[in-house]
C-alpha cells in the first residue's frame, strides 16, 4: 500500500479546503493521511471572517471559500489529525514542525499546503499520481512562482527523495520574523513578506543540485485543480502579479471551472 500525506498550515480554516482534501479520489492501493498543523485555534477564524465583505470580481471565489469556518471537532470527523505547535515561521515552519515528529519515509509523497487555498476538483491527487510525468519530478508546484519557475511555498507535491536530500527539513535559515503569541494579522498584505524569504536556500539547492520540478499551470496562484489563497483570500494581489492572475482565471471560466 502506497501512502501520502497531506500536511496543512492550519490559520484560516475554511471548510471547503478541509472537506475537499478529504474527498480526493486515490488510485487503487493508496491511502492518505492528513494532518493539520495548527498555529491557532479556528475559534479565531471564525470571529475574524465573520463579518467579512468580499467585493470585486473574485468575490464569489472568496465566498464560497469561506462560506463555512471549520471546527477542530468537524475537521477530525473527516479524518484530520489536529496538532497545535507554537506560531513561529508560517509556510515551511508548519511543515518542519510535522517533520520533527513524524516519520515522512512512511510515505511515496507529501503535500504542504496552506489552508487558504481553492479546491476545484476530487480528483486531483488521483490525475497526479496517474500523470505519465509523476516518476519524473521530485517537486510538483500547483502554479509558477514569482519570478515565473519559482516555488511560491504554499501548495506543492514532495516526493520523500527531495526531503531527504535536504536532510529531513527545510532550510529556513534567511527567515527572521516569527510570531509566536501571535493570532490575529493585520489586513496589510505586506507585513508577513519576510517569511517569501523561506523558498530562498529552495531555490538554490534545486538550481545546484538539478533538482526536477514540475508545475501545473503556468499562471500564479492558479490551476485547473486549486487556486491559492494571498494573505488568506483569492481577492488579495500583489500587483505585479495581478495579470498572471487573472490569465488563469480567465481560463478557468473559459472552460466552466469555476
Amino acid at each position: 500500500m502506497k501512502k501520502i500525506a497531506v500536511v496543512a498550515s492550519g490559520w484560516h480554516y475554511p471548510y471547503q479546503f478541509f472537506d475537499a482534501i478529504a474527498r480526493q479520489k486515490l488510485p487503487k492501493g493508496w491511502k492518505m493521511d492528513m494532518f493539520c498543523i495548527s498555529h491557532r485555534d479556528p475559534s479565531f477564524a471564525q470571529e475574524e471572517k465573520k463579518d467579512r465583505v468580499f467585493e470585486g470580481s473574485r468575490a464569489f471565489l472568496d465566498k464560497k471559500l469561506y462560506s463555512k469556518i471549520i471546527s477542530v471537532k468537524e475537521m477530525e470527523q473527516l479524518g484530520w489529525k489536529y496538532i497545535e505547535e507554537q506560531n513561529t515561521i508560517g509556510d515551511w515552519g508548519n511543515s518542519n514542525q510535522w517533520l520533527e515528529k513524524n516519520d515522512f519515509k512512511k510515505y511515496d509523497l507529501l503535500l504542504f499546503t496552506h489552508d487558504d487555498n481553492l479546491i476545484l476538483s476530487h480528483k486531483w491527487f488521483y490525475d497526479i499520481i496517474k500523470d505519465g510525468n509523476f516518476p519524473e519530478w521530485e517537486i510538483l508546484a500547483n502554479s509558477a512562482g514569482a519570478p515565473e519557475g519559482w516555488i511560491r511555498g504554499s501548495c506543492e507535491f514532495f516526493k520523500p527523495s527531495l526531503i531527504e536530500k535536504l536532510g529531513g527539513k527545510f532550510d529556513l535559515s534567511e527567515t527572521t520574523l516569527t510570531r509566536e503569541g501571535e493570532t490575529t494579522v493585520t489586513e496589510d498584505i505586506h507585513v508577513l513578506n519576510d517569511w517569501n524569504t523561506t523558498v530562498n536556500p529552495l531555490m538554490k539547492f534545486i538550481e545546484k543540485e538539478n533538482i526536477k520540478v514540475g508545475y501545473m499551470s503556468p499562471a500564479y496562484r492558479v490551476s485547473a485543480y486549486c487556486i491559492e489563497g494571498e494573505r488568506g483570500y483569492i481577492s488579495n494581489t500583489h500587483g505585479s502579479n495581478t495579470e498572471r492572475e487573472e490569465d488563469g482565471l480567465n481560463h478557468l471560466k473559459r472552460y466552466g471551472l469555476i
